[in-house]
């Protein structure tokens, strides 16, 4: 185990490393947690309106990695796009929804990692 696993969301996060964040948001993104929080706490047909270019397909990472892209270019997207639609998210829930609590334990682990990123990004 990571040491500092159990209080992530605490004052720890920021010392955790890539691989560990990472690893904590697979883990919050589980589809089980997404069904909870993002379908079932929310209103039938309630959407979020995104651009064509904040949506990653699988299609785009596939010809991203057969191209010259690098793995922690691909990461890099990854954390942006995602990060940006739960800020997205955030924007339109009231701090009552049951889904607060889970979006903000997101955005900290997106801003630890965004963090980390930031000592190595070019």
């Amino acid at each position: 185990g990571c040491p500092g696993v159990l209080s992530v969301l605490g004052l720890e996060a920021a010392a955790l490393g890539e691989c560990e964040l990472t690893r904590l948001l697979q883990d919050k993104l589980q589809y089980e947690m997404r069904l909870q929080y993002m379908k079932h706490y929310f209103p039938i047909d309630y959407t979020v309106q995104v651009q064509y270019e904040e949506v990653l397909r699988p299609s785009n990472i596939t010809r991203l990695r057969n191209g010259t892209v690098s793995e922690a270019a691909l990461r890099y997207l990854w954390f942006h796009v995602s990060s940006q639609a739960v800020l997205r998210i955030r924007e339109v829930l009231p701090e009552k929804h049951p889904s607060w609590k889970y979006t903000q334990e997101l955005c900290q682990l997106f801003d630890a990692l965004g963090e980390e990123y930031s000592k190595y990004r070019q």
